[in-house]
Order: structure tokens, then sequence, then C-alpha cells
């Protein structure tokens, strides 16, 4: 309760203005004032002035969050709603009135290292399909590059393809590279985000990478990316997201490129583009592409609406995360777009549910595929 007091004058700053309510895709959804940035912070204020106790419903109410951090971006007054509500969180974690769903992932990561609950060797079971593997691509006493692979691109099977295809263009690209295996482990940004500890991965993951004195670190995930760049912060690598690293490597001219006519819109992920301020990288590679076609979204870079997938919503709320990765979804349909590119495998994962459902004939995929696509085959494993 202390630290939520210490945020109590950041609270007062709100007034209410009506901004965070009409950039809030959960509140697009459901249409209720305590979804909204300023709901919440009215519920908390109570909280610190002894007028309301934790309960769980206040827990579902602050936890029906994607944590996109619209609501700091479109308040006029920079109120740091994104602070108030991490300590919030935190607080609730403490609490008997953590929500079991987040229970249940903290166990998960603490036994297995991975949100899945998969052995450590599965970190590497997206590798099984490559034509060539390449050699030490676990196993390197050093190298040039790290990958950092994350948990949702190397576990679950929908996105596996971002991997092996950023693997072929790294092949191309002659670069030494090599990944942490069975040693890699959650960069805890899930935890973070539901408001628990997770030094211990910090720890681990830091001495891990420290091991091979490698130059760069390459996620093509942006919580990894946004963990490590924020959170870690080391000294000793360079931390890069993938489209930043494939971009200056497209613009080196050391990935030769075929035409593709195709028409597409870029979808910026939260943890990405708000959180992180990539919004150029990811649109470079796509615009170096010849015959590509990049039309944007109503609502695009810091005012981009969120895939639904953020804020471990998906599992607390799957129904709710849905429907706002619907309203991202019909917004890439009206331009015309044959394909909704994006630069982050969860926002790919709910986006190409959403598209499932909805039966709506776009193609959803990563920046990595989209240039694996335009790699010349002469430089491909075709």
């Amino acid at each position: 309760m202390e630290k939520l007091q210490e945020h109590r004058q950041e609270m007062l700053r709100c007034n209410r203005c009506g901004y965070c309510q009409a950039a809030c895709p959960i509140y697009d959804v459901l249409r209720r004032e305590p979804m909204t940035a300023r709901g919440r912070i009215q519920l908390l204020r109570a909280v610190t002035e002894g007028k309301l106790p934790l309960s769980e419903t206040l827990s579902r109410l602050i936890y029906s969050c994607t944590d996109c951090q619209s609501c700091r971006v479109s308040c006029p007054g920079g109120v740091h709603t994104d602070e108030i509500f991490a300590v919030a969180r935190q607080l609730l974690a403490e609490s008997d009135y953590a929500p079991p769903p987040l229970t249940e992932l903290e166990e998960r990561v603490r036994s297995s290292h991975n949100i899945s609950g998969e052995p450590p060797e599965s970190r590497l079971l997206w590798a099984e399909n490559l034509e060539a593997r390449p050699q030490g691509l676990v196993g390197k006493e050093s190298a040039e590059v790290v990958l950092f692979t994350g948990c949702v691109s190397a576990l679950y099977p929908m996105v596996y393809g971002i991997l092996q295809d950023l693997v072929e263009i790294l092949q191309a690209a002659e670069l030494d590279f090599t990944t942490l295996g069975g040693e890699e482990w959650c960069c805890g940004y899930p935890l973070l985000s539901a408001g628990l500890p997770v030094s211990e991965l910090v720890t681990h993951n830091l001495e891990a990478i420290k091991s091979l004195r490698a130059k760069t670190l390459v996620t093509t995930c942006p919580s990894c990316y946004h963990m490590w760049e924020h959170n870690y912060a080391p000294d000793f690598v360079r931390v890069m997201h993938s489209t930043e690293f494939l971009a200056e490597l497209v613009e080196a001219g050391r990935i030769p490129l075929r035409r593709l006519e195709m028409r597409v819109t870029y979808h910026d992920p939260c943890d990405l583009g708000r959180k992180s301020d990539v919004y150029d990288a990811p649109r470079r590679i796509i615009q170096a592409i010849p015959g590509i076609e990049l039309v944007e979204m109503e609502d695009n870079r810091a005012n981009a609406l969120c895939c639904g997938g953020g804020g471990n919503l998906e599992s607390l709320d799957p129904e709710l995360s849905r429907a706002v990765a619907s309203r991202r979804l019909e917004q890439a349909r009206s331009v015309g777009a044959e394909a909704v590119i994006s630069a982050c495998q969860q926002c790919e994962r709910t986006l190409s549910m959403a598209a499932r459902r909805e039966k709506i004939r776009i193609r959803v995929m990563d920046v990595v595929q989209l240039l694996r696509m335009a790699l010349l085959k002469e430089h491909s494993q075709e």
C-alpha cells in the first residue's frame, strides 16, 4: 500500500478529461467507465484514502487491461498511468486477490522458465523444420550475434515461422550467430506486467548472454526487446529488435531482394511502438522491398490500436481479447490490404485468429516473414 500512496500525487493530476477513454481499446468494447484509465485512477485514489478495500472486483478491473499505454500517450496532462497501474498490479499480486491464471503463469515460469510450461529443450523445436540447420545454432562458446528467441516464437507452433525465416535471412547475410537453446529463460515481461518479481530471471539471462561475449542481442519479440532495453539495460551488448537489425542489413545491401506485388498495411505493436518508440525500422524494411505498396491504417504509430494480446489479457479474459483484435483487423481490411504486417509474434497470433473467426480473407504475417518472401531464391534454402 505504501508504494501506491507514493503515487497519490500523480493520481491527483488526473483531471478526468476523457482523452484516455477515447483511446482505450477496452472501453471501446465494454463502454464501462471503470475500464478507462481515469476510472481506474479514481478507484485507486479511493483505496489510498481508505474508502475502498482491495477486492476481487477491483482486481478484475485493474487487470482487465492490455497494458497498451494508449492512455499514457493520449493524456494531455502527462499523467504516468503506466507507473500507477504497475504499482497497483504489484499490490494486488501480493494480496489474496491475484487472478488465478496469473498465479498459474508464475508457477509455470518459476518451474520451467517459460510461459507454456514446456521442458527447456523444447526451446529449439522450431528449428527442426529448417532445411539447413546452421552449425552452432546452440552450443557455441561465442558469437557475433545471439538470438534471444522468446517464449512465444520458440514454443508456439503457429509462429515458429518467424524464427525459421529469420535464421534463413541471417544465413543469407553470412552472419555469425547462435542461441542460448535450453539455457534461455523467459525474459520476465509477462510476470513484470502482472506485478510479479523477475530478478531471478534477469540475473540468469544476463549471465548467460555475457558468457557468449556477443556484440549484439537480437529478438523478434517486442516484449523481450523492451525488457532487455529498458529493464535489463546491459552495458556489454547492443540490444536490437529484429526489425532494427534487419533494416540495417537491408540498407547495407546484405540482403538481396526480389520484387513482390502486394498491398500491405503495418500494425504497430504496443511494446515496440508506444513503449519503445520503434516505428520507422519496420516500415523501412517494408518500403525497401520492390513492388510493395504500404498503406497506413486510420490509427497508426503512437495512436495504433492494440491487437488485444497484451497485459496477459488473453489468459484472463479471452473473449475481451478477441473483441479488441477484431476491431483492429477491421481497420486493416478497410484500407484494402492483402496482408497486415506486424513485428510481434503475439500480434500475429491474435490477429490471425481474429481473421479466421471473422472469415476475413487477409493474410497476417511478421516483417521477418515478408522479408523472407522477398529474399532472392538463389540466396534462400528453396
